[in-house]
């Protein structure tokens, strides 16, 4: 029967990734928090200020018990918008993605994994912008299923 759960997972994960990587792209839907434009949308993979939005997305991560997913959405403040935009490329997303699904998800429930996730995706994001470009990554959704 536990087979059968992991199966029956693995079909209901590859029914919710979403189906192109333009689902990733930024938006200032969803989150948890205001919103700083008074109610105007940005444009999806717009940066304004050298903030962009990255998600909202969900991915499968490692988990002592089986599979789980994490969903979340990414505020990315950069040195300027130029850099903040390179976030938005395919390759930045796919390694956005690979990397987070290698992450244990007990490892991301506490605080302290939290904030060393957030300094690892820094580093992530830092080989698309250049070094010392990305300024801090605020989590305005996680969520773990």
């Amino acid at each position: 029967m536990n087979k059968l759960m992991k199966v029956g997972l693995l079909v209901l994960a590859f029914l919710l990734v979403p189906p192109s990587p333009s689902m990733l792209m930024a938006s200032s839907e969803g989150g948890h928090g205001g919103d700083a434009t008074g109610g105007e949308k940005k444009e999806a993979g717009k940066a304004e200020n050298g903030a962009i939005v990255i998600g909202p997305m969900t991915v499968n991560v490692l988990s002592n018990t089986g599979y789980r997913f994490l969903h979340l959405t990414l505020d990315v403040q950069c040195e300027d918008n130029a850099s903040a935009e390179r976030l938005t490329d395919a390759d930045c997303k796919q390694d956005l993605i690979f990397f987070l699904s290698s992450k244990l998800a007990e490892d991301l429930m506490t605080s302290a994994g939290k904030m060393a996730l957030r300094r690892d995706l820094i580093l992530l994001f830092s080989k698309y912008t250049g070094p010392g470009k990305v300024k801090n990554v605020y989590f305005t959704e996680f969520v773990f299923q």
